[in-house]
């Protein structure tokens, strides 16, 4: 009886301990290993590039002629009014040429009159015209064309001379002027030159 009830006590605490370790908690399983994801760098978006063309070149206008810079020539010095004055039966008389650029001269003679130093001829007794032309090396042909029916034309060859102060005679200045053999021959041979003499015709103060 005492046999039986210690086998029934035995097998009491074997189903015990058999329940025990059904229930008992399981130790937590690791988790399992993950392999880290790799690392993407993170890069801004690259800018929007917005192409251009450059402006296609003008083509030169063709229709427009070339500019050139025209010099103007000087005007020759011979475009100015020319006086002699002389004494005439005690009185002043002078004759004068005035010329032009379009190839023209005027020439009038007549008591003189002189007015702030210019000399002029304001009532001429006789007038004329005719041509001129430069013949260079400052030598001018002129003719003037007779104002009547008689007469002959008058053709002179003038030489410019221009302001100049005669290196044997010194303090003296001969103005500018024009000469021909007509008032070179009036000079008495040997004489010296004299400021107050108007050998030639001198340019005028007042054209």
């Amino acid at each position: 009886m005492e046999y039986r009830s210690a086998l029934s006590s035995a097998a009491l605490i074997a189903i015990v301990l058999l329940l025990a370790g059904c229930t008992a908690p399981s130790s937590p399983a690791a988790p399992p290993a993950t392999t880290p994801a790799p690392s993407v760098p993170v890069t801004s978006p690259a800018p929007a590039v917005i192409p251009t063309t450059a402006p296609a070149p003008v083509a030169a206008d063709t229709t427009t002629a070339a500019v050139t810079t025209a010099t103007t020539p000087a005007p020759d010095p011979i475009l100015h009014r020319w006086i002699r004055r002389y004494t005439v039966n005690q009185s002043d008389y002078g004759y004068e040429f005035r010329f032009f650029p379009d190839g023209t001269v005027s020439y009038d003679e007549g008591p003189t009159t002189e007015i702030s130093s210019n000399i002029q001829i304001p009532d001429p007794v006789s007038e004329a015209s005719g041509t001129w032309v430069n013949e260079g090396n400052n030598k001018y042909l002129v003719k003037i064309l007779p104002t009547g029916e008689t007469g002959a034309p008058v053709v002179r060859e003038y030489t410019l001379v221009p302001r100049n102060s005669p290196a044997n005679y010194p303090g003296l200045v001969i103005p500018a002027h024009i000469e021909s053999s007509f008032e070179t021959n009036q000079i008495p041979k040997a004489r010296e030159p004299m400021p107050d003499e108007m050998d030639y015709p001198e340019q005028a103060k007042i054209d």
